[in-house]
């Protein structure tokens, strides 16, 4: 999921979502899970931005253009294994 459909579903401002996942994040270290970002890419040229702007940026630094995805962002167990949390 994007930070803005994230932000969407539990009705709070993308920025403050985003603030919110990189504490979630931290406390992903001492669990079985981790998160993966997939960083935003202007649809014109292809340019990558870092994965670590979970926010969609305005314009690309390269062609300039307004065109690009959000980042998405996906939590997976670490092992590889699929296995659900017990609870």
């Amino acid at each position: 999921m994007t930070v803005s459909q994230i932000g969407r579903l539990v009705d709070e401002s993308p920025g403050r979502v985003a603030d919110h996942l990189n504490h979630f994040f931290l406390s992903l270290k001492h669990t079985e899970y981790k998160a993966v970002v997939e960083p935003a890419r202007c649809r014109s040229c292809g340019f990558e931005f870092s994965n670590e702007k979970l926010t969609k940026p305005s314009k690309c630094p390269e062609c300039h253009s307004t065109w690009v995805l959000e980042p998405k962002i996906t939590v997976e167990n670490k092992t590889g294994t699929g296995k659900q949390p017990s609870t």
